[in-house]
């Protein structure tokens, strides 16, 4: 509830586009500073939107962890104790910790945006950062009293604060490098990305991979993240995750090279119909056929291209030949699928009839040919093309008729053997059957 997942009355999971989230925490964190007293609220533990968690605390604190405080179990104890395997190690909500785990953030994966990790930046460790910073100052003035026990406790607390403020710039430094380029390698043997990005997260590539782009961030808490980065920079075998929008985002050469050559990575990554347009053109056409009349494979733009409506119109005149193919091999699956002739086939592009009437003609002769019944290729420019073909080839009107009374004169025959089959009485079925068995 105070992330934003849950509502007040258990209602979820909300959506941040729709959903009224005034009542959670801004941006969906809860950030945790362990340099703070235990009544101290100075974190979001103050803010109205963690309640709930002090009211759960009072109610169970004796049952879950008597020796810690709320803030202190939060940061140290929950996730390992607790959130991680319930979630079987595919925790939704994530623990962004510094080295010792004095400042701990927790988000979860439902209000991730890309902007969370500069938001965590501005609202939380900067401004924690800048108290630790100021005390120092105090301190430094403070320890150059005369009272020597009050300079000895104050070098021990400046020193404190010295370690609590180093881990903080450290912790600092790395959101602010997974914020805006990435992460490192995690080992000599990883190889670096290929370019910085800003973080990003998409929840289709699912826990592991944007888990794995924050591996120094979660490393103090969940290790898990670190092995993956290592698997998504590797890309091998059955660790290749070049599916992922992560992948794309870090290693855009790499991913591409396969996007050219593996049409499943084509569509994961919006380049099917720059990449593979014959294969995109007969998936529409059959999908047409399953979904609906108008299906579209849709991309945008790739890369500055001009999306799929420029590949399929571009793919349509250099390899019409080619798409008149598909069509024809589509028109044939329906036939077998739906077992009946098919009586047309409609495209939703003009250009192939008024471009290509012949090729469009004699498609739809070899057609009526192998179904023995009439077949028409409708498309946009297709009565217009037909008519001008047909004023232009009147022997091939003729012919055409002359197929299509050849066509029905097969069915007609063939209705006609099938009616000439003779009956067999029940007496005669059972004689057949007996000796059936008997031959066996």
């Amino acid at each position: 509830m105070a992330l934003g997942r849950f509502g007040p009355g258990g209602e979820g999971i909300l959506d941040p586009v729709k959903d009224d989230l005034s009542r959670t925490l801004p941006s969906g964190i809860l950030f945790l500073d362990g340099t703070l007293d235990t009544l101290d609220r100075h974190d979001s533990l103050g803010h109205p939107a963690a309640q709930p968690l002090h009211d759960a605390w009072v109610q169970h604190a004796t049952s879950i962890a008597s020796n810690s405080d709320l803030r202190e179990y939060l940061r140290l104890k929950f996730f390992d104790q607790v959130h991680r395997g319930k979630y079987e190690s595919r925790p939704i909500h994530w623990p962004l910790s510094s080295e010792k785990k004095t400042f701990v953030a927790w988000i979860t994966i439902h209000r991730w945006n890309a902007g969370t990790l500069r938001v965590l930046l501005a609202d939380h460790l900067n401004p924690a950062l800048t108290r630790l910073e100021g005390e120092l100052n105090d301190l430094r003035n403070a320890r150059q009293g005369p009272d020597k026990r009050a300079a000895r406790e104050t070098e021990q607390r400046f020193a404190k604060v010295q370690k609590w403020r180093d881990e903080l710039v450290a912790f600092t430094a790395a959101v602010q490098q997974c914020a805006e380029k990435g992460p490192p390698p995690v080992d000599d043997k990883c190889p670096a990305r290929e370019c910085d990005a800003r973080y990003d997260p998409d929840l289709d590539d699912g826990v592991m991979i944007n888990s794995a782009a924050l591996w120094p961030l979660l490393a103090p808490q969940w290790k898990d993240p670190k092995k993956w980065w290592k698997e998504l920079a590797t890309s091998q075998s059955k660790k290749d995750y070049d599916w992922s929008h992560l992948a794309m985002r870090y290693w855009p050469k790499r991913v591409d090279q396969k996007c050219q050559t593996d049409p499943s990575l084509g569509v994961a990554h919006g380049c099917f119909w720059k990449y593979h347009p014959a294969r995109a053109w007969a998936w529409e056409l059959r999908l047409q056929d399953e979904i609906g009349p108008d299906f579209h494979i849709v991309e945008a733009p790739y890369r500055d291209d001009g999306g799929h409506e420029a590949h399929r119109a571009a793919y349509l005149a250099d390899c019409h030949e080619q798409a008149l193919e598909a069509v024809e091999k589509e028109t044939l699956r329906r036939r077998r699928k739906k077992k009946e002739p098919q009586a047309e086939l409609c495209i939703l592009e003009p250009g192939l009839w008024s471009g290509h009437p012949e090729l469009c003609w004699q498609l739809e002769l070899r057609i009526i040919e192998k179904q023995k019944a009439d077949f028409h290729l409708r498309s946009p420019d297709e009565p217009e093309a037909r008519t001008a073909y047909e004023s232009k080839h009147p022997e091939s009107v003729e012919a055409r008729e002359n197929l299509l009374a050849w066509a029905k004169s097969q069915m007609d025959l063939f209705d006609e053997e099938e009616d000439e089959e003779p009956d067999v009485e029940d007496g005669d079925e059972e004689n057949e059957d007996e000796e059936g068995e008997g031959e066996e």
